[in-house]
């Protein structure tokens, strides 16, 4: 070969003018080979374009083929003349086409065309070809470097290729309802790049018309997002009177309806167990048969965008470390709702495996005593696809981060169910005793506990057609440049003297991006090659046991110093501790921030610290929040107006989707001087509801102290940063207290009686002695004047019998009244009107009037039968104004007319 291969002359190597700087155009296009791969019979047409990227005028510009008569010996040499270094062919086709004469700027099409038979190729193989651009000079104006695969006669070698299809990108949420980026939208739109992946993929037409269909609701997009209303007030049902169990239920109605559920549930399974039976799987029945390697997180990101209004971050890689990052709020995306339901459609007829939710760094995980969540990564993935495009990833595969793994991830896929890995070169090398290509399956070492018949495979990617398939195919010529490469990595690899039943694995990198025209290619040439036949990857079975050869090494790891760091895991645990504390109380132990989480553990984030910082930020905060919508709504001071009470605490869970499961702790900054009884401590809270507990008190001393209430999960952990607060003041007299406030009322009472009944007495008095004198007035009769002042007095004795207290101090007035004389001979003195004494008044005429006064003033039944004795103590009989005073100087001074020469004694303040 090296003898048909010369170096280039330097005089060759570029144009004598200088090209523009700012001018980008590739001075040689090269449009279109075909066909791909030629045979003697075929004929080489090789179509383009010239530019003249320089600033001056090229004339007489033609362009030829150059070529090799001898085949690439190895696969490594198509990299060295790809790259235009090293020897080059010299053999000249037999056509050449004149552009003419370009001015700046200018440019030309060419058409080559060769009968493959002139060119003398020598057998079956890969040759080198260079379709180049000179001037009438000779200099170089251009040159594309290609292949020419020859399949020689009859005899062509074959190699089987089965295909990974990838539909991944990288992380795009924070926490659940925002957004790095608006990649997403990007993406998904009908020009975008996982719509074109999924479109060729395919390999038929598909619409990304919405059309007319609320596809919302055909999707089943808007289930999750159903609001529980929160009630205003708590109603008698939510208030916790009693301790639920650790399993709560509506009750025996509740237990009830489960079991009926339950048997419909299995009625039904069966049914659709039977129908599944009768309906067959749908299968691809055209095209080349793939595997999709889907990526749970973008799935999920997906279903997110489409199911609801949500916030995008603005220039996340601009944001300052410690700053909140600018948001923007978008609506439901309509292009990511049409993809999901074109993706469905599609995806059902191949097979669908998933990476790690988020492709999480399993191995750093691992390594960092994270296991739980590199399980979770893989339980979280399988649930997403599930949700995203109702149907299972097959759980027999396996395709850890990067397609590489140690034997802990290997033993962690292992464990969670898989049995085929689909890996990269460097995991599972080939054995360095080998030349050519060996065949992409591989087993694996047993797992420890494995069943017996359990045979786990590697299912290696060729790292040569990973390289081809990512080469740049957007500008102009580079897709034919690129499916020239791919047929030729292709024939060259089934060329090889490798024996028969090889298969090669063709994956592309995770977050490929190759031009529709591209994608499309490479299946069809799948097809269409003649050394190519399409394999499902699902057929692809290890040899038996006697036949294999030992042609690749054991799993080896190379991503050791790339993985990410214990310093970013340890901040990754820092946010798990916030997570772990709000799932504490979820009832039904579901995580709704794992998802979060996972993204956070992304490969992703390996070299890109200051975004991940800002993205872990917004996932604490939002984590914060959540934990602060299960609260204590706090209430207004309480007041203690006796020694016992009861207050009502009110919490509240403005979770809109998850019950929680609470302790209640309530406990008093000063227990010697209020003390808490019994109350519920455990009890559950729906959605959006709000429940009152009733918490007892008692103050032991009057005085202000302070309620500290707080919620924790059942281990006494506070799901809150700060206690609530409750003032509490203690006003109530105590029974000491209520003891002395009778015993002081009633001595009140006891002292006021008798100048009550005084008060009464000397009211009677005044109205019998104005009765006597008016009878005096009237008769001649000295007898008859007695007589009607005895009755007179016998009437106001008589009314005294009626006043409490006051019956002995009538008895008296009445004998004075008819001239009788006390009984133990003794007589008051006499009170003159200026005051003054004349004769010692007995006492116990004194006593009696101040009972009768006492009486007087507390019978209130007297006072309102009659209105004028129901008249303040201080007015007159008619009810005017009229002072004790007066009325005594009053009484002093009327006559005596009983007959008994006594003068009238008053009953004023003189005594």
């Amino acid at each position: 070969m090296t003898a048909a291969l010369f170096p280039i002359p330097a005089a060759l190597s570029s144009v004598r003018t200088e090209p523009r700087a700012e001018d980008t155009a590739e001075p040689l296009v090269v449009e279109r080979i075909t066909p791909d791969a030629v045979d003697d019979d075929s004929t080489l047409r090789v179509t383009g374009r010239v530019t003249n990227t320089t600033d001056a005028e090229l004339d007489d510009v033609t362009v030829r083929l150059r070529y090799s008569r001898h085949p690439f010996s190895g696969r490594d040499e198509l990299d060295e003349f790809a790259s235009g270094s090293g020897w080059q062919p010299n053999a000249e086709g037999p056509e050449e086409d004149g552009v003419g004469a370009l001015e700046p700027g200018a440019d030309g099409d060419y058409s080559l065309s060769t009968p493959v038979d002139e060119l003398g190729l020598s057998g079956y193989g890969v040759y080198p070809m260079v379709i180049e651009a000179v001037d009438g000079d000779g200099g170089v104006v251009g040159a594309q470097y290609t292949f020419l695969p020859f399949t020689g006669g009859d005899d062509v070698p074959s190699v089987d290729i089965a295909w990974v299809w990838p539909l991944v990108t990288d992380p795009q949420r924070a926490d659940d309802d925002t957004f790095l980026s608006d990649r997403v939208s990007e993406e998904v739109d009908a020009d975008g790049r996982l719509s074109r992946l999924l479109a060729a993929g395919a390999q038929t037409d598909l619409s990304f018309d919405p059309g007319e269909d609320d596809l919302v609701e055909l999707l089943g997009l808007g289930e999750d997002q159903e609001e529980t209303p929160v009630p205003d007030d708590p109603t008698a049902e939510e208030t916790a009177e009693g301790l639920p169990s650790e399993e709560p239920t509506d009750g025996e109605d509740a237990e009830e309806t489960a079991e009926g559920e339950d048997g419909d549930q299995e009625e039904t399974g069966d049914g659709d167990a039977a129908d599944e039976e009768d309906e067959e799987e749908p299968t691809r029945t055209e095209g080349v048969p793939i595997t999709w390697a889907v990526d749970p997180g973008t799935l999920d990101d997906i279903v997110r965008a489409a199911s609801d209004e949500y916030s995008v971050v603005q220039e996340l890689e601009d944001v300052p470390a410690g700053t909140d990052p600018d948001v923007e709020r978008f609506e439901a995306d309509q292009s990511a709702q049409v993809w999901l339901r074109e993706a469905r459609r599609v995806l059902a007829q191949d097979t669908v495996v998933a990476t790690p939710y988020a492709s999480a760094d399993l191995a750093a995980l691992v390594h960092n005593d994270m296991g739980a969540d590199a399980e979770a990564a893989v339980r979280v993935g399988r649930e997403a696809v599930l949700r995203a495009l109702a149907m299972e990833a097959d759980g027999a595969y396996a395709v850890p981060p990067g397609g590489v793994m140690d034997e802990a991830v290997y033993t962690l896929l292992a464990e969670a169910g898989a049995e085929r890995f689909v890996l990269r070169e460097p995991t599972l090398p080939a054995a360095g005793w080998l030349s050519t290509t060996p065949t992409a399956q591989a087993p694996l070492p047993p797992v420890e506990g494995d069943a017996e018949g359990v045979e786990r495979v590697g299912l290696v990617a060729d790292d040569g057609l990973t390289d081809v398939l990512s080469a740049p195919t957007g500008g102009p010529g580079e897709t034919a440049l690129a499916l020239q490469r791919f047929a030729a990595e292709t024939a060259m690899i089934a060329g090889e003297n490798a024996g028969d039943d090889r298969v090669v694995v063709a994956s592309p990198e995770a977050r490929w991006d190759p031009d529709p025209a591209f994608a499309s290619g490479v299946l069809e040439a799948s097809e269409e090659l003649p050394w190519l036949s399409p394999e499902r990857l699902d057929d692809v079975e290890l040899a038996d046991e006697s036949e294999r050869e030992d042609t690749r090494r054991g799993l080896t790891y190379p991503d050791a110093e790339e993985e990410l760091s214990s310093t970013y895991l340890s901040q990754i645990q820092d946010v798990n501790q916030d997570v772990r504390l709000f799932n504490s109380v979820l009832v039904g132990g579901s995580d709704p921030f794992r998802p979060a989480v996972l993204r956070l553990e992304s490969t992703y984030w390996r070299d890109r610290g200051a975004p991940a910082g800002v993205a872990r930020s917004l996932v604490l905060g939002t984590i914060q929040e959540h934990r602060e919508d299960v609260r204590i709504i706090p209430g207004e001071p309480v007041t203690l107006a006796s020694p016992t009470g009861i207050t009502g605490i009110l919490v509240a869970n403005d979770l809109e989707e998850e019950t929680v499961y609470v302790h209640l702790s309530v406990y008093s900054a000063n227990a010697e001087r209020l003390a808490i009884g019994e109350y519920t401590q455990r009890f559950e809270i729906a959605p959006g509801a709000k429940t009152t507990v009733y918490v007892p008190l008692s103050a032991r001393i009057n005085g202000r102290t302070e309620l500290y209430v707080s919620l924790q999960n059942t281990e006494g952990e506070p799901i809150s940063s700060q206690d609530i607060l409750i003032p509490v003041n203690a006003t109530g007299l105590g029974t000491q207290a209520l003891l002395i406030s009778g015993i002081g009322l009633l001595i009140l009472v006891v002292a006021l009686a008798p100048r009550a009944l005084r008060k009464w007495t000397r009211r009677q008095a005044s109205r019998s002695a104005e009765e006597a004198d008016g009878a005096a007035a009237e008769g001649a009769d000295g007898g008859a004047d007695k007589s009607a002042t005895a009755d007179g007095a016998e009437n106001e004795a008589a009314g005294a019998d009626e006043a409490p207290d006051g019956g002995a101090a009538a008895d008296r007035s009445a004998d004075e009244a008819n001239g009788d004389a006390p009984a133990d001979g003794r007589t008051d003195e006499a009170t003159t009107a200026d005051g003054h004494t004349d004769a010692p008044a007995d006492d116990r005429t004194n006593e009696a009037a101040d009972g009768a006064e006492a009486a007087g003033t507390t019978d209130s039944g007297d006072a309102a039968a009659d209105p004028v004795d129901g008249a303040p103590p201080d007015t007159g009989d008619d009810g005017t104004g009229r002072s004790s005073g007066a009325d005594a100087a009053e009484e002093a001074t009327e006559p005596d007319t009983s007959g008994t020469g006594h003068p009238r004694t008053p009953d004023g303040p003189g005594r």
